[in-house]
């Protein structure tokens, strides 16, 4: 009986991005949601995460874990693909700036953010 080998997984991120302002501004929660992000990515389906999700992974409080998104989203390392609906329990759907979608090339939004002054 062959023993079958598993392909270990792994998350790589691109040094330039790591060293910009966009990403040296983020908080250590919202680095710790990005990484945990994109191990739900896929090329050809947005990212379900909710606001509960994160915190329960993140381990924080409910606001933090919005709050998560929200700096996500404005230092442009995600776009909301589609709103959720709490009471349905659907959760937003997500897509990573930086990885490729739908045969798309990354757009990389968090190249042009700015800290504000």
């Amino acid at each position: 009986m062959a023993l079958k080998i598993r392909k270990k997984q792994y998350i790589a991120q691109d040094v330039d991005m790591i060293r910009s302002p966009a990403y040296q501004d983020l908080s250590g929660n919202a680095v710790k949601l990005l990484i945990l992000m994109q191990t739900h990515w896929r090329m050809y389906e947005p990212i379900a995460y909710s606001v509960t999700e994160a915190q329960k992974r993140v381990g924080c409080c409910r606001g933090i874990a919005h709050a998560c998104f929200k700096e996500l989203e404005s230092h442009g390392f995600i776009k909301l693909m589609l709103e959720g609906h709490f009471s349905k329990q659907l959760a937003r759907k997500w897509r990573l700036t930086f990885r490729e979608f739908n045969d798309q090339k990354p757009t990389d939004e968090w190249r042009n953010w700015q800290p504000e002054n």
